[in-house]
């Protein structure tokens, strides 16, 4: 009898796609899943390889030792107990993640907010989500996302704001894509200060300066109110402070000619975007974390909002703002409560929802106020008023601003507990208390995705060790807190089913409010038909979000049903800061606006994605962006190490410095994923101040000032095979080392291998003498041959004349194949062609372009010289190269035009 099929989400993005394990334990696109139709996106592709994961924690432990599960639960009830007791519920704090699942986010916040007291549990979505939630609510008195995935099919305007969407959620982009083939008269506009694969599409690109959205909007609000673009009626009936608005954008600061300056853009780009807004019918504006991780974020979100608003291009098919989530379930964090600015299920801490909220959990000790918000519960942490800390799914000791003191925090608190399904993040090394946690596919539960769609995670594989679901560790905990407070437990859940019914029957509390969220009807779910649940979105009876429950008008969760337009209030303090910063960075030639953010093919910290080596080919190492030119001018040398630091604090941190033309003069770009073995101490977020917008508590990482200055590099070292993970993990023995997980067949016994590459480099020299010893005491029965040429060095480890590793060592920044170098590991010694590689005749590293297909630059160069009339179907039908996520297309298209070039000159 075949194996029943089974359904579950993908772990990844906030575009929520359905994947399907088949008979075959294949993991495969659901083909009916609404939000991808089957698509996945490398990352999605690669989740069977995902689940092999290194490192898995399997056991709860207590300062390093191995414990029974009841002893770790007492302990962790008994000292939240004692610190409830002796320093009051205040002193106690949880974060938790958009990587839990609805029901997870629910116990832990019962917990908090009914139990122990306290609204001090914040959560990693406040790091990309809540500025949206924050301009939500002020616009529409919720926090509702207006639009779904099908009203890109209908649009005749798609604008996408601080977004790379093409490699952050490229399987929405490829919806985008679909859209504009299925309708060429779509236009696209991309506004982003960097020219990304995303920027390349575009119909229109506005290279803006950081952080000059607020001014770009309020320049599109002056224009369509000059212009007469406006829909009054929409106005007159949804819309409350128009006129406040009209009168505080109708100055010459927010004219055309004065935007386009300020901006540094053409004014006759910057009028084509006002002009194609104001006269397309239907118009939507993608935002993500360019808008929201800013100091001025909830008002760039807003300022988005107000240019729907007063168009009337909201609450209709193909129009509106939508906010992109980073995480799978970033939404539902947001639905349950989970944001220490929130008490549940789109309440706040009014007198009237702690009391409903108070009365249905039966709650002894229920939140009356909001909590500390992330950037001030780890300052609370460090200052000791924060004395017990739970963190959940997260790593906040590499993915917080400054996060050089969060590491010092978590150091000084007195209890930290840490859930999660690896010992090996930066957090996880300074806990007290390591609970193991069930990864994707080991447990179940729901995740609502961008569009309000609420989808099941299912198990189809048993957790390792004595992994658990992150509810049931929190409910046990709970059960034997409520029992040392004398209390009646609230915690007797026995399933995900049981947690998800008491969930949405809290939602009920909402059925005769204005409020949108409700899922009350599900509050009697059998435990079969949750079993068996099939996506859909909120609202569950159907209607448009936005429609009125008792009308086909729209209705807006406001006192008066109408939405609000809300006058942007930092833009100009927060103008005089950027003005006096620029001038600043200006005056000193090696500083620049640095922006952090996601590369394609990695996910958060690593450590799901970095030990899939094909994940890991299309970024190998931390990697500092600049423009070739103010790199030349700054005397600063692509494939060198350079040393980047905040103006205002020493923080610093090492990485390669490469050029992308994309960017402009004044800015910086790095990934946000570099953590743990991965990278050492080159992690972007330690240069980072802890700025935050102050509606949201936000943190701003996509602008920021640093100085960038070269790395006195003395030696560069490649190892490829040999293990430098004891020199590396928390304190690397060179001021930089980074890993990178390979895989390769070896010849002689045609097996696969899995294997480290380790680069690092000193400001002193790295001696023979060195690596000989290193590799003795971890290879004591090897021999350690050395190849000597002129200003480099390559060590062989050869046990029974066969090569185990090698180490190359080079005055000069090394740019070997790794598939080249690779082909001598297990093998027998081969002198002749150790000595060709190190003499450079063995080629470079080739750029990996497609990474679903694992198609290098040199793969197509390769094709292009033999065919060089060959057009992007033909090379796709050759190679794959863009067949799946298609987020290498432009870049292929590159590859295509410059093989024309070549072959008009010939």
């Amino acid at each position: 009898m075949a194996k029943e099929c089974i359904k579950s989400a993908c772990p990844y993005c906030g575009v929520g796609c359905g994947v399907e394990i088949n008979h075959k334990n294949q993991i495969v696109g659901d083909q009916t899943h609404p939000a991808n139709k089957g698509a996945l996106c490398v990352k999605g592709s690669a989740l069977a390889e995902s689940l092999d994961m290194p490192s898995r924690l399997l056991y709860p432990r207590i300062k390093g030792d191995q414990v029974e599960w009841s002893n770790a639960i007492e302990n962790i009830a008994d000292k939240l107990y004692r610190t409830m007791e002796e320093y009051g519920p205040q002193a106690i704090g949880m974060y938790v993640s958009g990587q839990l699942l609805t029901e997870d986010y629910y116990v832990v916040n019962k917990l908090m907010k009914g139990f122990v007291g306290t609204a001090n549990i914040d959560t990693n979505s406040r790091l990309c989500m809540s500025s949206a939630v924050a301009a939500h609510v002020r616009a529409f008195g919720e926090d509702i996302v207006p639009v779904s995935y099908d009203d890109i099919a209908h649009t005749d305007l798609i604008v996408i704001v601080g977004a790379n969407t093409a490699w952050t959620h490229p399987i929405l982009f490829r919806r985008i894509q679909q859209a504009r083939e299925a309708n060429p008269n779509v236009k696209l506009v991309v506004i982003d200060p960097r020219k990304t694969i995303t920027a390349e599409q575009a119909d229109l690109h506005l290279q803006i300066d950081n952080d000059g959205d607020v001014l770009l909007f309020n320049g599109l609000l002056n224009y369509l109110i000059s212009q007469k673009a406006l829909n009054n009626p929409f106005i007159e009936q949804y819309v409350n402070g128009y006129d406040e608005l009209e009168t505080s954008v109708l100055i010459d600061d927010y004219s055309m000619e004065t935007v386009s300056q300020k901006l540094s853009v053409n004014p006759v780009l910057l009028e084509t975007f006002y002009q194609w807004f104001a006269q397309s019918p239907t118009a939507m504006t993608l935002f993500c974390q360019g808008v929201n991780q800013s100091e001025s974020g909830t008002d760039k979100a807003n300022n988005i909002i107000n240019a729907h608003l007063i168009t009337g291009k909201i609450g209709q098919s193909g129009s509106g703002p939508f906010s992109i989530t980073g995480q799978p379930n970033a939404m539902g964090g947001r639905e349950v409560g989970g944001l220490a600015n929130q008490l549940a299920v789109h309440r706040g801490f009014d007198e009237h929802s702690i009391k409903q909220v108070e009365q249905f959990w039966q709650a002894p000790n229920i939140a009356t106020s909001p909590g500390l918000k992330a950037i001030d519960l780890f300052n609370a942490v460090e200052q000791g008023e924060i004395k017990f800390l739970w963190i959940m799914a997260t790593n906040p000791a590499v993915s917080m601003p400054n996060s050089s003191q969060v590491k010092r925090a978590l150091e000084v608190c007195d209890y930290v507990v840490v859930s999660d399904i690896t010992s090996h993040t930066d957090t996880a090394q300074l806990a007290d208390v390591l609970l193991p946690a069930s990864g994707w596919g080991e447990k179940q539960g729901m995740v609502t995705n961008s569009e309000r769609c609420l989808t099941r995670q299912r198990q189809f594989t048993a957790p390792p060790g004595q992994a658990k679901s992150d509810w049931w560790m929190v409910a046990q905990v709970g059960k034997a807190l409520c029992q040392k407070l004398g209390v009646e437990s609230g915690f007797e859940f026995q399933s995900e089913a049981d947690v998800f019914r008491e969930y949405a029957a809290l939602s009920g509390i909402n059925r005769d409010t204005p409020l949108k969220f409700d899922l009350s009807s599900l509050s009697n779910i059998t435990d079969e038909d949750y079993a068996a649940w099939q996506p859909q979105s909120w609202p569950l009876n159907g209607q448009p979000v936005l429609q009125d429950k008792h009308g086909p008008s729209l209705y807006f969760p406001t006192p008066n049903g109408k939405a609000n337009v809300v006058i942007p209030n930092t833009i100009n303090a927060y103008n005089d800061k950027v003005k006096v910063e620029l001038d600043e960075c200006k005056s000193q030639p090696k500083t620049w606006w640095l922006n952090s953010g996601r590369q394609r093919d990695q996910w958060h910290t690593m450590t799901r994605t970095g030990h899939i080596s094909h994940l890991a080919a299309s970024e190998v190492e931390p990697t500092l962006y600049l423009h070739p030119i103010a790199a030349q001018q700054a005397q600063l040398t692509e494939g060198t190490l350079v040393n980047v630091r905040h103006p205002n604090h020493d923080n610093q941190f090492i990485a390669r410095l490469a050029v992308d033309s994309g960017l402009t003069h004044q800015q910086a770009f790095m990934s946000m994923h570099w953590a743990g073995k991965f990278s050492g101490q080159s992690q972007v977020n330690t240069s980072l101040a802890s700025l935050a917008d102050p509606h949201s508590g936000q943190p701003a990482f996509k602008s920021q000032p640093v100085i960038i200055s070269s790395f006195p590099t003395s030696h560069y070292g490649l190892s490829i095979g040999v293990d430098f993970s004891s020199l590396n993990y928390l304190a690397p023995r060179w001021p930089y080392m980074s890993l990178q997980h390979v895989e390769f067949t070896a010849a002689r016994s045609n097996a696969l291998y899995q294997q480290g590459v380790w680069r690092f480099a000193d400001v002193n020299a790295i001696t023979k003498s060195e690596i000989q010893a290193f590799v003795q005491q971890q290879y004591p029965n090897s021999q350690c041959l050395i190849l000597d040429q002129d200003s480099s060095w390559l060590a062989v480890i050869l046990v029974s004349n066969v090569v185990i590793g090698v180490v190359f060592v080079s005055t000069q920044p090394i740019d070997l194949s790794l598939d080249l170098l690779q082909s001598f590991i297990r093998e027998k010694f081969n002198l002749g062609g150790l000595l060709s590689v190190l003499s450079a005749k063995g080629g470079h590293a080739s750029k990996l372009v497609c990474s679903c297909f694992r198609v290098t630059e040199q793969d197509i160069l390769d094709q292009l010289d033999h065919s060089p009339n060959m057009g992007l179907r033909e090379l796709q039908n050759t190679l794959s190269c863009g067949k799946n996520c298609g987020s290498c297309i432009p870049e292929i298209k590159r590859y295509l035009s410059q093989s024309i070039d070549v072959v008009t000159i010939k």
